[in-house]
């Protein structure tokens, strides 16, 4: 969590005088907003739209607007994500799952398909794309009992304990409208978003490849290690040979965010 502050901190010092500068030569608009709405993720164990897994979820950002159409984006963001191996069809012996809350700092450009914003004369309404770079922090327990962390205890027989702070390229879709705004007066702006975030980690869901050697695991980690990687045997499953399929490698990890946006404007419309 520490690594994930210090990494926002820098990335908004990074940021601030291009935007600082960039107002020296552009009479763009500066919104401060806020996001709500719900999250999921896709890998292995939720390959579609999860419904009953969805979690609330929630952001601050602020925006620049460049041109009109044209948009930068910085946001921090809070995310909860949720699976479990009974979801999916042949995978409920596994008696696997995971929690994890999201905390993330991207930078975002979002590109509209009409002209929106800095004139008085432009649309009221228009569509956009959003893309971006983004660093989380996240730390999978298990979904029944919030006492089992399961990074710390290395269900895989890992060496070492994957790290919690990621990068991610934000990827999304949305729509927005103005549904007040006066000649030389500020504009509240409410949208409609999805953005999903490719990922380079296969471990969001502490999920990734094969069992590991349930004896040596006792030995060498702990009970706890071993019967939360082989999660079965507390369902009175046998035990899985190393190297059995636990994740599947091909099956990426994403996550996404689902909901609305509505901000405030500051700064007056231009007439050009």
């Amino acid at each position: 969590m520490k690594k994930f502050i210090k990494i926002a901190l820098a990335c908004s010092v990074f940021c601030a005088p291009s935007i600082l500068g960039a107002q020296k030569y552009f009479s763009g608009h500066n919104e401060f907003g806020l996001s709500l709405g719900v999250s999921n993720y896709f890998g292995d164990f939720s390959q579609s739209f999860n419904l009953p897994h969805f979690k609330s979820a929630a952001g601050v950002y602020h925006k620049y607007n460049f041109s009109r159409f044209f948009t930068l984006r910085n946001q921090v963001s809070f995310l909860s994500i949720e699976g479990s191996s009974k979801d999916v069809k042949g995978l409920a012996h596994q008696n696997l799952s995971f929690k994890s809350k999201i905390y993330e700092f991207g930078s975002m450009v979002e590109c509209n398909f009409h002209p929106f914003g800095t004139n008085t004369n432009d649309g009221k309404a228009t569509p956009y794309l959003l893309l971006g770079v983004s660093a989380f922090w996240f730390n999978p327990y298990r979904l029944e009992n919030d006492d089992i962390n399961l990074r710390s205890i290395r269900t895989e027989q890992q060496k070492r304990s994957y790290s919690q702070l990621q990068p991610a390229i934000p990827i999304g879709l949305g729509i927005k409208t103005m549904i007040n705004s006066k000649k030389n007066a500020g504009a509240l702006i409410l949208g409609f978003e999805a953005v999903f975030r490719k990922i380079f980690t296969d471990y969001l869901d502490d999920t990734k490849s094969e069992y590991g050697d349930f004896a040596t695991m006792t030995r060498d980690q702990g009970i706890g290690a071993a019967e939360y990687g082989q999660a079965q045997v507390l369902e009175n499953g046998p035990k899985m040979a190393k190297g059995t399929m636990r994740g599947d490698t091909h099956l990426k990890d994403w996550y996404y965010f689902i909901g609305l946006n509505l901000s405030y404007r500051l700064t007056p419309q231009v007439c050009r």
